[in-house]
């Protein structure tokens, strides 16, 4: 049986008084170098969305942070790290709904070293 892992995705909307360009960079930067702080954290990937071209969608962008619990998951945010990164979220973004998972991987790239 393959191992699952509790992931947290932010659905995220970018603040209002920034542009495109400083939202990505603040999130690219500034608030992914505070979520790779986050104890117990096993992956962590950015995705942005092209309003443009999926204006319905709603959302600018969605994180991922994987983790091997909820229990995990959530001592993370508890840390000091991640109280310093949900004070950053007013930063750049107007809100987030957040939605927890349990990620069952199917198809998965190996990693060669």
């Amino acid at each position: 049986m393959l191992k699952t892992y509790t992931k947290r995705i932010g659905l995220v909307r970018r603040k209002e008084s920034l542009t495109h360009e400083q939202f990505v960079e603040h999130w690219l930067s500034i608030h992914a170098d505070l979520c790779m702080r986050l104890p117990g954290l096993l992956n962590y990937s950015v995705n942005l969305i092209d309003r443009e071209r999926f204006s319905g969608f709603g959302y600018d962008g969605f994180s991922e942070l994987w983790f091997d619990s909820e229990q995990a998951l959530e001592a993370a945010l508890e840390s000091p790290e991640g109280q310093t990164l949900l004070a950053d979220l007013p930063n750049f973004v107007e809100s987030i709904d957040p939605l927890i998972t349990e990620e069952h991987r199917m198809l998965w790239p190996e990693v060669s070293v």
